[in-house]
């Protein structure tokens, strides 16, 4: 790979990149209110349409591992732009499939395509991170949750409204064809890995990375906010239209408040929160935020309630992203590892989210699967939070004792 030269070349490179990432998912996050708002025009129950949209993420997490060994071998250029035209082909025939299944089926197909964009995009961001400055080191995941949780649900919602289900699939196929010759335009030929035997130090395999307590907790804390985030995700659409009574039109609304709210904090609120001297209990705060809008949503049905909830949830789920990337980039630990098994964890944990909520919410009602998630989320609070605020609270009097006893 190029080195990028001068400040031209990183700048030309940048706005680039930021626009495929930013168009790539405002694509994602339509496709998921199509596919969603498909299965309602199927009149499929809460477990299929948890299926249909599981089926998409769990492909992504087979696949990933897989593209990676591909992306290391393959011209980053081409895969990316045969993969881009194959989504569009799929996309012209998705919204006449005859049944969930096929759809369903279609969709794992589609996972599997998006992990390779996926990590193309992410390998060749690392690779010039060192040459477009750390401090842009949130902008990939940024711009691409700004697309998928707030721009492209928007989008979607807009297309369906004033040109139908079927239009707004065939826009989507066209996106993914530009999506093809824009990253033609902005990728590099190869993806510049770093040759085995190269890479950094640190704690590399699962018994030396448990033993950590920073990964332990990244580890826990971003399984449960993957999830949790995967589940209301699904669900907010229909919470919308059965719970709240909102027009069509509206729906898309909840999942867009809680995606906006997560950029905000992503983009904007980095410095603030990680240099700040009460990070643990921003940390702490973040996670009683998440159980807060969890309880919202499973007791209080009405629309100021749900917003506030979206609004809670988003501000929880940005601050537990910023502080453990943080706590994991100043770990001893072999990066490269570690963000493989996040990138595996966020990926399983939205399928098991999505299809526990959607098992769950036929047994017990949509409602009641938020009140049941805020269980583990409780014990893991006052597991990890809880014992440290013992332990903050015991260190004054440990030190107060000898000074007790040296009183005459």
């Amino acid at each position: 790979m190029t080195l990028l030269r001068s400040p031209a070349e990183v700048r030309n490179f940048l706005v680039g990149f930021v626009g495929l990432t930013l168009l790539s998912g405002l694509t994602i996050g339509m496709n998921k209110v199509l596919g969603t708002l498909l299965g309602v025009h199927l009149d499929v129950s809460n477990l299929q349409l948890a299926m249909i949209s599981s089926a998409e993420t769990f492909a992504m997490a087979l696949g990933t591992l897989p593209a990676g060994h591909l992306l290391s071998r393959g011209n980053p250029k081409y895969l990316y732009a045969g993969v881009s035209l194959t989504l569009a082909g799929i996309f012209c025939i998705l919204p006449w499939l005859p049944g969930w299944q096929w759809v369903a089926a279609t969709m794992f197909l589609v996972g599997l395509c998006i992990s390779l964009r996926i990590v193309a995009m992410s390998t060749i961001f690392l690779v010039r991170l060192p040459e477009i400055g750390q401090g842009k080191a949130g902008w990939y995941k940024g711009t691409l949750t700004l697309g998928i949780q707030f721009l492209g649900p928007v989008t979607g919602n807009y297309l369906i409204a004033h040109l139908g289900l079927q239009a707004g699939f065939i826009v989507s196929a066209g996106l993914f064809a530009a999506l093809a010759i824009l990253g033609w335009q902005v990728l590099p030929t190869h993806t510049g890995n770093k040759k085995a035997g190269e890479s950094e130090g640190g704690a590399a395999t699962w018994r030396a990375l448990l033993r950590l307590p920073a990964v332990r907790t990244t580890y826990l804390f971003e399984i449960l906010a993957s999830f949790t985030a995967s589940s209301v995700g699904v669900f907010s659409i229909l919470l919308a239209l059965r719970v709240l009574h909102w027009p069509q039109q509206h729906a898309v609304w909840l999942m867009a408040v809680q995606g906006l709210s997560f950029v905000v904090v992503l983009l904007g609120l980095g410095n603030i929160v990680l240099k700040s001297p009460h990070r643990d209990r921003i940390y702490a705060g973040a996670h009683g935020a998440i159980m807060a809008a969890l309880l919202l949503l499973g007791l209080y049905p009405s629309s100021l309630t749900y917003i506030a909830a979206s609004v809670l949830l988003g501000l929880g789920l940005g601050v537990n992203n910023l502080v453990n990337i943080d706590r994991i980039a100043h770990a001893p630990v072999d990066k490269a590892k570690v963000s493989a098994h996040l990138t595996l964890f966020g990926m399983l944990g939205g399928t098991v989210g999505a299809l526990g909520a959607g098992r769950l919410a036929d047994a017990i009602g949509l409602q009641h699967v938020f009140l049941v998630w805020l269980f583990p989320w409780l014990i893991a609070w006052l597991g990890m939070h809880g014992q440290r605020l013992i332990h903050q609270h015991r260190q004054p009097a440990a030190v107060a004792a000898p000074q007790g006893e040296a009183a005459p």
